[in-house]
C-alpha cells in the first residue's frame, strides 16, 4: 500500500477492504485460509488447541500473519515462537519436518509439491476467509489500468469459472 501512495506502484494487490482517503480499489480474489500442521499432528479446531506451538509466518507487516496471530487471540491463545519465511516452499519445509505450523492459502498449498506431506486445517468461519482488493492512487486510473479491471471482472463472473 505504501509504494502506491507514495507512487512507486501504479496499483497493487493488498489484504481488504482498504478504506483510506487517497486510494480506490475492488476486491479481487477471494482466499480460502488453511492451517497447516505436521501429519500426526492432533486436530486443530481452535487457537488453543495449538497454543505456545511455533509457527512459520512471513514478516511483522504481511496481513497474513496478522491474520494468524488475530486467529490465536480471538481464543485466548499465544503462538510460541514466530520463525519468520520469505516463501510459502519454505514454510511447507519447515511444518512438513515437524516443526510448526503454518497459514496460507488452500490454493496456494495445493499448487505445491509436497503438500501431502501435512495435515491442512480449515478455520472457523470467522477466520476462513480472506479478500484480496486491487488498489491505486484516487484519480489515476489510466486506460491500462481500466482494462486489468475489466479483464479481473470478467475471470470472476460465474461463467468463467
Amino acid at each position: 500500500m505504501d509504494g502506491v501512495l507514495a507512487g512507486r506502484l501504479v496499483a497493487a494487490f493488498v489484504d481488504g477492504p482498504v478504506q483510506h482517503p487517497s486510494l480506490d480499489g475492488v476486491p479481487v480474489f477471494e482466499e480460502e485460509m488453511v492451517i497447516i500442521a505436521p501429519l500426526n499432528h492432533a486436530p486443530v479446531k481452535r487457537g488453543r488447541d495449538v497454543s505456545g506451538e511455533s509457527i512459520y509466518a512471513f514478516r511483522a507487516n504481511c496481513s497474513y500473519r496478522h491474520h494468524f496471530e488475530r486467529w490465536f487471540t480471538d481464543d485466548a491463545a499465544v503462538p510460541g515462537n514466530i520463525h519468520e519465511m520469505e516463501s510459502y516452499h519454505g514454510m511447507l519445509a519447515c511444518v512438513s519436518a515437524g516443526a510448526g505450523l503454518a497459514l496460507m492459502p488452500r490454493s496456494m498449498l495445493e499448487s505445491m509439491p509436497g503438500c501431502a506431506t501435512v495435515s491442512i486445517w480449515p478455520l472457523s468461519e470467522k477466520f476462513r476467509y480472506l479478500h484480496t482488493w486491487l488498489i491505486w492512487r484516487r484519480g489515476t486510473v489510466s486506460r491500462s489500468l481500466t482494462r486489468f479491471v475489466e479483464l479481473l471482472e470478467q475471470r470472476s463472473e460465474p461463467e468463467n469459472v
